[in-house]
């Protein structure tokens, strides 16, 4: 309990005012040339060319990354805040370094700037972890010391855009929170009593081996509560490497997630024409009101989904307003990410150039309505 409490502590003291994904470590560089001294500033060079790309990596999203060029020698130097050396060899006209290199904020945009290039401004807001791990035969752990904890009481990875502060894990904590049952209810009441606008349940499964052809396996499922960029889900399903190490796997695992969160923030930043939103009305069957509550909450977290209003309700059915950004085939889309079907439909027999046209949505596990005609959503044109 006191190490947990020690290790929390430490996670909430964890929000620097400078952010470490400027600063890149244990960069190892090596070069030959002419002498050990000019073999010496290739290597540093090489280190500066390597230090810059791992830290654009880290602002620029992974589809723009192919359209980086590197600056000139000079830009690039002038890039660099500090250089700290902390191992090297130098043998005849090779050399060999490790080092670590922080670049300026400011220099570091004005070059992603000249490229052209959408990039992330900063970090973004830390979010609320609440790790749960469960192994075969034992009981969910969030608040007792457990590897899972560990690593994301670590941010896990502090250079990433998106990271996490873990709760303190005292009394109060475990009495809202129940990682057997974890809740949604339960998870609000932590981000209001910690002050965050987000947080992620992140929760890990691991299934020890088997034998020597079936190795360990994690699947990490995470949940996002609140507001965030991005899927409100995440995961990640990997199997262990051999003689990979527990620990590795976890690490593995977490980091995976981090960086999906990572990306779907980078691309908050990418520029999009600005799209007013369209309102219809969609009559919701096949479902009863607390069914429809569960996927109202998924829907909204989509940012296409700009308001949803529930409208009134009648036998077998209920009316809900949607408004949204994008075409229709984009809302479809958006339904089928929560087990939806949203068709068009109208109740007349003959199809016509002008006639009035209707909306539903229902589980896709049942089969549409036969009673009505289905009408190709690209043949519909809406107006806000």
């Amino acid at each position: 309990m006191a190490l947990f409490a020690a290790m929390a502590d430490r996670a909430r003291a964890q929000t620097p005012s400078i952010w470490q994904g400027y600063t890149v470590e244990n960069i190892e560089t090596k070069a030959v040339a002419g002498t050990g001294a000019e073999a010496q500033e290739q290597a540093f060079r090489n280190a500066r060319v390597a230090g810059l790309r791992e830290v654009a990596s880290r602002l620029v999203c992974p589809e723009n990354q192919a359209q980086l060029r590197i600056p000139a020698d000079s830009q690039l130097e002038a890039m660099v805040q500090s250089t700290e050396l902390t191992d090297q060899k130098i043998i005849g006209s090779s050399y060999s370094g490790l080092l670590n290199i922080a670049f300026d904020p400011g220099a570091v945009g004005a070059y992603l700037s000249e490229q052209r290039v959408p990039h992330a401004t900063g970090p973004a807001p830390r979010q609320l972890a609440i790790p749960i791990l469960r192994e075969e035969g034992s009981s969910a752990l969030t608040f007792d010391e457990n590897p899972w904890l560990r690593i994301w009481s670590r941010g896990p990875d502090p250079t990433l855009l998106q990271t996490y502060n873990l709760m303190r894990g005292d009394e109060q904590d475990r009495a809202i929170f129940d990682p057997e049952v974890p809740s949604r209810s339960a998870v609000l009441s932590l981000m209001e009593k910690y002050d965050f606008p987000a947080a992620l349940v992140i929760q890990a499964q691991l299934t020890p081996p088997l034998d020597e052809e079936a190795p360990a396996s994690l699947f990490v499922e995470a949940i996002r509560i609140g507001d965030g960029p991005g899927e409100v889900r995440l995961e990640a399903n990997l199997v262990a490497e051999t003689d990979e190490s527990t620990d590795s796997l976890l690490r593995r695992g977490a980091f995976a997630i981090q960086e999906q969160a990572s990306a779907a923030y980078c691309r908050t930043f990418t520029a999009a024409p600005v799209a007013l939103p369209t309102n219809i009305q969609i009559v919701v069957i096949g479902m009863d009101y607390n069914g429809w509550l569960q996927a109202e909450a998924l829907l909204s977290a989509r940012p296409e989904i700009q308001g949803l209003t529930f409208m009134g309700q009648r036998e077998g059915a209920f009316d809900v307003s949607v408004e949204f950004v994008g075409g229709l085939l984009d809302l479809q889309q958006v339904f089928q990410s929560v087990r939806l079907r949203f068709e068009a439909y109208t109740a007349q027999a003959v199809v016509q150039d002008a006639m009035q046209v209707y909306f539903f949505a229902q589980p896709d596990v049942q089969p549409p309505p036969t009673n009505v005609r289905i009408l190709p959503l690209n043949d519909i044109q809406l107006s806000n």
